[in-house]
């Protein structure tokens, strides 16, 4: 009950932000996509904001800042007269609780969050706690400079400090809401594209039971890019909505970009591609009228301070990375060779798995032929053009982003252009019937298919193999953190990871992030200490 109380709490930001603007033509799913987005992004901004001047925050700072939160919020709605119920926010409700539930039920048998990713992010909540938010450094348990994104972190963090959990806790637990509201911003993206609940719904449920992804970010710990795939599609969705001339969008513009580009680095690539196609689009359709460049100067406005409020963060990035996005083609040396290298075809096919994900894949190729016929849609036609390119194994690199980077993120693409194809199906079948209930009662049963079809082939989604500790292995970590000194050392099994580290294998490796000990194994993170 206290986890989700510091669930609601923490969404107060983005409620505050709610009441005080103009929501007419939002419907509850589409502004509680909005919400939770703008309070992942807000809470990203103000960690950033207090770690450049200097403040630490208390617990008791913290929630003071949410008690005022909270005042801001009860002032708007006392401002606005003719707040009246609204039973569709219930239904909007029970929906999210429903992708919430299954993706709690999907993580049923961890008792630790999975794979080698989660070590690292559950020791940056711990020292987030410990430091009062943002930090220069992981010491004492890591040496160097810190400079990863951390957007997640910071929201881990407040989660883990109002609720009370361990850090592993709150990044196991919250991990799995941010999971569900992909689908809730996948939901805000189509109703933008379509202006249809039921196509924005049923791309909700592909997303959250037909593909692999991002379920499967549950068994690798990446927690970072499920929250930036939370704020992608929100950032993409408010941009277009921008440039249409709604105005009222630009705060969430800056704010969402601002997030995006602070959650993870390779979002922050996804947005500025897809901001450049759009941007290209309209100048080729409106650059002869004033009122065209006029919406386009509002849109870069927007994103520009979006990126000055991250900016900050990034060029400590830059300077501790090096990091570049210079194009590559990497071709093989004959054609024969395209096919060549099974092993990456066949692990590419593995990630867009499983079979629903293969039939949505066929639906969405359907999709994106039709997406290029309207002009709504032609930008994110584009744009996941682009990423299926990049996905290949074999053509255009970006810097260091392999092609199974943006096989991962593929899931979004595929929902969202799968919707399309079935809904014109939907529609076809209606003017053959000449009945709008044929196309109603064609998109329930794609609906009921998805979620049967798709939930079964997806109920466990956890890799055994990623499992590092188990309950035998939680009651010695706290044996440890009892009856060992705090300086205390564990050489612990390891293996190789690549590029010159070493991972734990077993429950040895959450010694480190769990009780602070120094371990043979101190995550993969620790080569981010070493001075550039």
């Amino acid at each position: 009950m206290l986890s989700l109380f510091a669930g609601l709490v923490l969404i107060l930001p983005g409620i505050c932000w709610w009441v005080w603007r103009d929501n007419r033509d939002e419907d509850p799913l589409e502004s509680l996509a909005l919400i939770f987005g703008v309070s992942i992004s807000l809470s990203a901004v103000f960690t950033l904001l207090l770690y450049l001047i200097k403040l630490p925050i208390s617990l008791v700072g913290l929630i003071s800042c949410y008690l005022l939160w909270l005042g801001l919020i009860t002032w708007g709605l006392l401002r606005k007269h003719d707040i009246k119920p609204n039973w569709r926010w219930l239904g909007a409700g029970l929906f999210f609780i429903g992708l919430v539930a299954w993706r709690m039920w999907q993580a049923r048998e961890l008792v630790l969050p999975a794979w080698v990713d989660s070590l690292h992010h559950v020791l940056i909540v711990r020292k987030m706690l410990e430091a009062g938010g943002l930090m220069e450094t992981l010491s004492p348990y890591l040496p160097g400079p810190f400079y990863y994104h951390f957007a997640f972190h910071a929201f881990a963090a407040q989660f883990a400090a109002l609720s009370g959990l361990p850090p592993a806790q709150a990044v196991l637990i919250l991990g799995q809401l941010l999971n569900a509201a992909v689908g809730l911003s996948v939901y805000h993206l189509v109703k933008t594209l379509s202006k249809d609940w039921r196509m924005a719904g049923l791309a909700a449920l592909l997303v959250t039971f037909a593909t692999k992804m991002p379920a499967y970010y549950l068994s690798w710990g990446r927690y970072t890019l499920l929250t930036g795939l939370v704020l992608l599609p929100l950032a993409m969705a408010a941009s277009m909505r921008l440039l249409a001339g709604e105005r009222r969008y630009w705060l969430a513009v800056t704010l969402l970009t601002a997030g995006t580009l602070l959650a993870h680095y390779f979002t922050a690539v996804l947005l500025a591609l897809f901001l450049l196609a759009l941007g290209g689009f309209h100048l080729l359709t409106t650059r002869k009228t004033r009122a065209g460049w006029r919406d386009l100067l509002r849109l870069v406005s927007s994103v520009l301070a979006g990126l000055l409020l991250a900016l900050p963060w990034l060029m400590r990035v830059f300077a501790y990375t090096n990091m570049t996005l210079n194009p590559e083609l990497n071709l093989p040396e004959t054609p024969n060779g395209y096919f060549g290298n099974t092993d990456q075809w066949r692990y590419l096919w593995y990630l867009l798995g499983p079979e629903s994900g293969y039939a949505l894949l066929g639906l969405a190729l359907v999709g994106l032929a039709l997406a290029f016929w309207r002009p709504r849609w032609r930008t994110f036609a584009l744009w996941s053009l682009g990423l299926m390119a990049f996905t290949l194994p074999w053509g255009l690199r970006l810097g260091r982003f392999r092609n199974d980077h943006f096989a991962i993120v593929l899931c979004l693409p595929l929902a969202v252009l799968g919707v399309l194809a079935g809904g014109k199906f939907a529609d076809l079948i209606g003017k053959v019937t000449k009945t709008k209930v044929a196309s109603a009662v064609v998109l329930a049963v794609l609906a009921l298919g998805v979620v049967a079809w798709g939930g079964w082939l997806t109920r466990d989604v956890i890799n055994d193999q990623t499992v590092l500790a188990r309950e035998e292995d939680l009651r010695a970590l706290a044996w440890i953190e009892e009856n060992t000194p705090q300086d205390a050392r564990f050489l612990v099994n390891t293996t190789g990871w690549g590029f010159g580290v070493s991972r734990g294998v077993d429950g040895g490796a959450w010694i480190l992030p769990i009780t602070g000990r120094w371990s043979l194994a101190p995550t993969i993170f620790y080569p981010f200490g070493a001075e550039k």
